[in-house]
């Protein structure tokens, strides 16, 4: 009997660099598509008096082989150098792939620092300086600006806005848009500080009118261009913008008061009827989240609770929109203490 192994095709082989630019991509997408789910869950939970709950990916370690074998028998006579016709051959391989994760539940000081610390205003304005819709981005995370109230639905019902905090949303994206407002940001002992600036730029020309009815619904001293935005609660000083923003339990609270819910779960007293928003959805973030008991075929993020899901229909742009904003909100928050940051492993070698 003689057994050849051709070179070169047994072992075990890595799969090598090649998997780098497909796995980073795989799993980034899978981790997203998790964050949205898991924010979902947490508005519906919310929604029925469930406590919502966090867990982070603190680490994910891509783990395969690839082995393959040739292998060539024959039997010769005995004295002799010619082949029988006894002659086998064979191809055989293997390949596995066991990525694992590591799931840490965040809990206690770290639950709290996430969930219940209000967003610093600085943060919600850096979203406004990278292109941040300020209607939606104040919208969701700002209870107050400068003492006027931004709405609050909850199972009480709805408090309405006022009708200056909702123009100050409009003017600021206007004046925005036309190059008109800004914002600088200073550090300061580890605190950063956002200012709001309107262009002046001859420093004798009146301000342009809208900024100028921005001032006066701020209760701003006129002429201002160099605004510090502070947090705070009130109207503050005429030299000074005091936000009062909310925590990220407040927003996914408010927008759980907004989704759709089974007209049976509402006669039962397991959750509260449906509240909407007092403006029209582009002024004022309205979030539309349908449910039925089946799952839907068409959905930008979908999740099942208690036998009925809950989705974001695809076609509903506007909806996607409130919610991608929501998730970047989500990832403000400062998570650098005992949670880690996924950490991706990907054999190369």
């Amino acid at each position: 009997m003689l057994s050849l192994v051709v070179p070169g095709m047994a072992g075990c082989t890595s799969i090598g660099p090649a998997t780098v630019s497909r796995d980073r991509l795989d799993y980034a997408a899978a981790l997203a598509e998790a964050a949205k789910r898991e924010t979902l869950l947490n508005i519906v939970k919310l929604r029925y008096a469930d406590a919502p709950s966090l867990i982070a990916v603190s680490q994910l370690v891509a783990g395969y082989t690839l082995e393959g074998r040739v292998d060539l028998r024959s039997d010769f006579f005995r004295n002799t150098w010619n082949f029988s016709d006894d002659m086998a051959f064979g191809v055989g391989g293997t390949f596995s792939d066991r990525p694992t994760a590591t799931y840490t539940p965040i809990r206690g000081d770290d639950f709290a620092r996430l969930m219940l610390t209000p967003i610093p205003p600085s943060e919600l304005f850096a979203m406004l300086a990278t292109g941040g819709p300020p209607a939606l981005t104040l919208g969701l995370g700002v209870q107050s600006i400068n003492g006027l109230r931004n709405w609050s639905p909850d199972a009480g019902g709805t408090d309405r806005a006022d009708p200056a905090f909702v123009e100050v949303l409009q003017l600021l994206g206007e004046l925005r848009n036309d190059g008109i407002l800004g914002f600088r940001f200073e550090a300061d002992a580890g605190r950063r500080t956002a200012y709001l600036l309107i262009e002046d730029p001859d420093g004798v020309k009146p301000l342009d009118a809208r900024a100028e009815r921005l001032l006066d619904l701020l209760d701003l001293e006129p002429g201002l261009t160099d605004v510090p935005i502070r947090f705070g609660f009130g109207t503050g000083n005429a030299g000074e913008i005091t936000i009062y923003t909310r925590s990220l339990l407040e927003i996914l609270d408010n927008l759980a008061a907004q989704i759709e819910v089974p007209g049976a779960d509402v006669a039962a007293g397991r959750t509260y009827p449906t509240q909407t928003s007092p403006t029209e959805p582009r002024l004022l973030p309205s979030l539309s989240v349908q449910a039925r008991m089946v799952r839907p075929l068409d959905s930008f993020v979908a999740v099942e609770y208690r036998g009925t899901w809950y989705w974001i229909d695809d076609r509903n742009y506007y909806a996607k929109r409130v919610f991608s904003v929501l998730l970047l909100l989500l990832n403000l928050v400062d998570k650098s203490g005992a949670v880690q940051l996924p950490v991706i492993t990907i054999p190369t070698g």
